[in-house]
């Protein structure tokens, strides 16, 4: 049999994969050969010790070299979905750059948590990006506020979003109806406005952007972002790249990938992140929101990003990580992860 990893590490459900020698050949014999294969796969990791041990909290830091990359991490704070019963957080990710926390990508369900349990400083923040504003991503964003009262921040705090529509309020909006001087929270308005506290939020909507036109903004002299909407049914929906230090990161967010773009707006990554939500045999309700795997399979093949984490993992999707993950294996270029709380994926190695 052709071998298709050279390293097989589980964690969990998920696994983590790598070829030695691959086979080529399509979506569709990349399915049969993952699901062929499976129980081979996983009885020989059974039978024989892994030779690295499996991602953890205290050992989940995961690198392989980019040229002109460098010093740059992304660390999965909430690998799940809005499930109460998943054993996972729900959707959030940390970009270090440097040793520091300086973007985080969604809030979601227990974020703030993970946050404190993954190193991260709120003071080091300079960004917090919103895929959109379902609960499972945007929810512990006032816990991340009044957290942060315990801090010694004093520099100005950005949430960026997506703008609203009949269905969904703006990200400004939104934030306004926590934390505003009529909002839930409103103890916490001061950080509002300017002058009144340490530092200042502010927020931005993002409009409706295309891939040949996406929303392009500088945070500062050493990380940008870019954004482009996705469709997420109903929902308005951003994917999100971060720059820094020569490296690319992206963030697909909820997605059924209906205008196609994804791929090329991912176009060689230094990670890429996808949703796994659903599987092929989702109802329509459920596709009109998600991707399928076999959609993910086709983004991962022509993006040829360099890494590739599966991640918003839920009970419906995680049954068939392991055939999934295999399957990417067989026609992407990149190293494929199966997400899990507080994994830390280097996108380059340290020199």
């Amino acid at each position: 049999m052709t071998v298709i990893n050279e390293r097989l590490s589980n964690a969990r459900s998920g696994i983590v994969f790598t070829r030695q020698d691959k086979p080529r050949g399509s979506i569709q014999t990349a399915f049969f050969c993952a699901l062929t294969t499976s129980a081979i796969l996983s009885f020989s990791a059974l039978a024989q010790p892994l030779s690295e041990p499996a991602p953890t909290s205290d050992n989940a830091n995961l690198s392989t070299g980019s040229m002109g990359c460098h010093d740059v991490s992304v660390q999965i704070l909430g690998s799940g979905g809005p499930e109460l019963d998943d054993g996972r957080t729900s959707s959030a990710y940390v970009v270090w750059i440097d040793g520091k926390a300086r973007v985080l990508v969604d809030a979601g369900s227990g974020s703030s948590v993970q946050f404190g349990a993954s190193g991260a400083s709120f003071e080091s923040l300079d960004v917090i990006l919103l895929s959109h504003l379902h609960t499972d991503h945007s929810a512990d964003l006032p816990n991340f506020v009044k957290g942060g009262y315990f801090t010694d921040r004093e520099k100005n705090l950005k949430i960026m979003g997506p703008d609203g529509n009949d269905t969904m309020p703006s990200t400004r909006t939104y934030v306004s109806s926590l934390i505003g001087e009529e909002g839930a929270f409103k103890y916490l308005s001061s950080y509002t406005v300017e002058g009144q506290d340490d530092y200042t939020i502010s927020t931005e909507n993002i409009g409706t952007t295309t891939f040949e036109q996406p929303f392009k903004r500088d945070v500062n002299d050493s990380v940008s972002v870019e954004a482009m909407t996705v469709n997420h049914g109903p929902i308005p929906a951003l994917a999100w790249k971060v720059r820094a230090n020569g490296c690319e990161a992206v963030f697909s967010g909820d997605t059924n990938d209906k205008q196609g773009n994804l791929a090329r707006f991912s176009k060689n990554a230094d990670l890429l992140v996808l949703h796994n939500a659903i599987g092929d045999n989702a109802g329509q309700i459920a596709k009109n929101l998600h991707m399928t795997p076999t959609q993910i399979i086709d983004i991962a093949a022509q993006s040829n990003a360099k890494q590739i984490v599966l991640s918003h993992i839920m009970k419906r999707s995680e049954p068939g990580l392991n055939a999934l993950t295999e399957a990417i294996a067989v026609v992407a270029e990149g190293r494929v992860y199966a997400a899990e709380d507080l994994m830390n994926i280097t996108l380059t190695e340290q020199e």
